[in-house]
């Protein structure tokens, strides 16, 4: 993290976020499942068992980040990133109406913890481009649903590893002499 002396390289940052993106994809995919086949083939409000395998795979994404990127703390990342998800994607979830823009926001919260984060990374750029992937689903689900539950699956994770190449990108240029970086 902040204090770890080599920094870790980025491919192996990009195949932590690969990894839990897979996972993560799995997980959405189950649970969105799980929850529609209980309302369909059961006639009831009360998700599957697809459903539960669903949200079991949850703490496996943040496992992957973490440990994958190198996260000098990854089992205590894991638990933080468990417990900031959770207050943010359950009521982003009511306050959407949709449950999908509710797990794109929580895993995109745990991805801000659980990713191993270098001297120069700025949570603050992390957080932006969660509440930016958040707005972009939203938005998306309104349009077409298929898209929207893509980018949920795919966006998250991907969002914090582009929000540190920004930050990595502004410095770069900064140390150059280009003075700042596009929209500044």
């Amino acid at each position: 993290m902040l204090g770890s002396a080599k920094p870790v390289s980025a491919r192996r940052k990009w195949a932590a976020i690969a990894a839990a993106t897979v996972i993560q994809a799995a997980s959405v995919f189950l649970m969105l499942y799980g929850a529609v086949e209980g309302a369909v083939n059961y006639e009831t409000a009360a998700p599957g068992p697809p459903f539960a395998l669903g949200l079991a795979l949850v703490p496996f994404a943040f496992i992957a980040l973490a440990f994958g990127s190198g996260h000098p703390a990854a089992g205590g990342a894991v638990v933080v990133a468990l417990l900031v998800a959770v207050p943010v994607a359950l009521p982003l979830a009511a306050l959407a109406r949709d449950v999908v823009t509710g797990l794109a926001a929580g895993y995109g919260a745990g991805g801000v913890v659980a990713l191993r984060r270098e001297y120069l990374h700025s949570r603050r750029a992390r957080i932006i481009a969660v509440v930016a992937t958040a707005v972009y689903v939203f938005a998306t689900l309104r349009i077409d649903a298929a898209a929207g539950v893509t980018a949920a699956c795919l966006l998250p994770f991907v969002a914090v590893g582009v929000a540190d190449l920004a930050v990595e990108w502004r410095a770069a240029s900064r140390s150059r002499g280009q003075g700042p970086g596009p929209g500044e």
